[in-house]
């Protein structure tokens, strides 16, 4: 089998309610992504899913469709897409970084080697373990009585796992928001709380002081990706789990993560880790270092859910409590069928080859905003 075309449609989806964010990320209104198509000689068609988000990632979707056309994809061209591992480290030599844009390549390769022998992806990544997930219901910045209201309808819906997104307002108000999220709701389910790098360390330890007494169960990437030594500082003053997600892009990030004590959980999405095969590497360092990993998303469409699904069921070391599998319930539409899998805020694992998705072809067209195709 070889690879003869691929197909980049560079597609934009309003929310279904804008997304309030840290300051670093400000409100989304839409979000953005590549889907890529992988034709092979044989009728086969991958999937993959691209999910850029600057300034969370160096790449955008722009970047991604161009280095896909110019370079990435062009050495695709003729290659059997089921020799895998071998197309990694091919890539790894040739390519420098533009892990978002490797990574909806490594979906598309998984769903063709799924779709061909009929089995789904997560055979190929060790085998399930697992049937469903449980989900995490997101919480976007508002006051306290915003907050309780979001997550009263979380519960009401089955959610056990709420993520409250902080470091859009003062430390001041955060405190406030995160001690009554706690007081309130702390003994009904677990509370992630994440600034998405929103603060300073001074300010970190100002709100970990001021929440002394009502701790979350676990807290995401508070400050600059790259201050690692920060991060210790935060992990050794908190009892509850802190995770590291801007900061954990690669596993050369993740032996630093290590090195530094600082992060108990591992963040890993798909499309930032640069795919299934790369980000399975990621839960295995984890793994060994006895490290739990978080499955969580991009702000992603159905295409990378499923496949952040079809890893997250195969991994033994992931946290107690709900994962990033709603994505697309937070949209006002997608181009896939994903949602189908679920129900009462649980995730069940797509049994279909490969990915287990399908593409609505006329809700791709609708919502493209550019088109790229490469052929030999």
């Amino acid at each position: 089998m070889k690879i003869t075309e691929l197909e980049l449609f560079h597609i934009a989806i309003p929310f279904a309610e804008p997304y309030k964010l840290s300051k670093i990320y400000g409100t989304l209104d839409n979000a953005h992504a590549v889907i890529l198509k992988v034709r092979t000689d044989k009728g086969i068609i991958g999937l993959g899913e691209a999910d850029p988000m600057n300034p969370f990632t160096e790449e955008t979707p722009g970047s991604v469709m161009a280095v896909l056309r110019d370079h990435i994809g062009p050495l695709l061209i003729g290659r059997d897409p089921t020799q895998i591992a071998s197309i990694e480290s091919f890539l790894d030599q040739v390519v420098h970084g533009q892990l978002i844009a490797r990574g909806a390549v490594n979906m598309a390769l998984y769903d063709i080697l799924g779709k061909l022998h009929r089995l789904p992806a997560y055979v190929f990544l060790g085998g399930c373990c697992r049937e469903n997930l449980p989900l995490l219901g997101p919480v976007g910045s508002g006051t306290p009585e915003e907050d309780a209201e979001s997550i009263e309808s979380l519960i009401q819906q089955g959610y056990r796992t709420v993520m409250l997104k902080m470091g859009a307002l003062s430390i001041a108000e955060d405190i406030q928001r995160a001690v009554a999220a706690t007081k309130r709701f702390g003994e009904r389910i677990s509370i992630i709380l994440d600034p998405n790098q929103g603060w300073q360390l001074k300010e970190a330890m100002a709100f970990i002081e001021g929440i002394r007494g009502f701790y979350p169960d676990m807290i995401e990437q508070p400050i600059g990706r790259s201050d690692l030594k920060g991060l210790q500082k935060i992990r050794n003053a908190i009892p509850c789990l802190l995770s590291a997600d801007e900061s954990l892009i690669s596993v050369q990030d993740a032996v630093a993560i290590i090195g530094h004590d600082a992060a108990d959980v591992f963040s890993i999405k798909v499309s930032k880790n640069g795919g299934l095969t790369k980000s399975l590497w990621l839960a295995k360092v984890a793994e060994a270092f006895g490290i739990k990993c978080f499955m969580n998303s991009m702000l992603e469409f159905g295409v990378s859910q499923a496949a952040s699904v079809q890893l997250g069921c195969t991994l033994d070391n992931l946290v107690d409590g709900g994962h990033a599998y709603m994505s697309v319930l937070r949209m006002s539409d997608d181009v896939t069928d994903f949602d189908r899998n679920i129900s009462n805020a649980i995730v069940t694992v797509p049994q279909g080859p490969g990915l287990g998705v399908i593409l609505d072809e006329k809700k791709l067209q609708s919502y493209t905003l550019e088109y790229m195709q490469i052929v030999g």
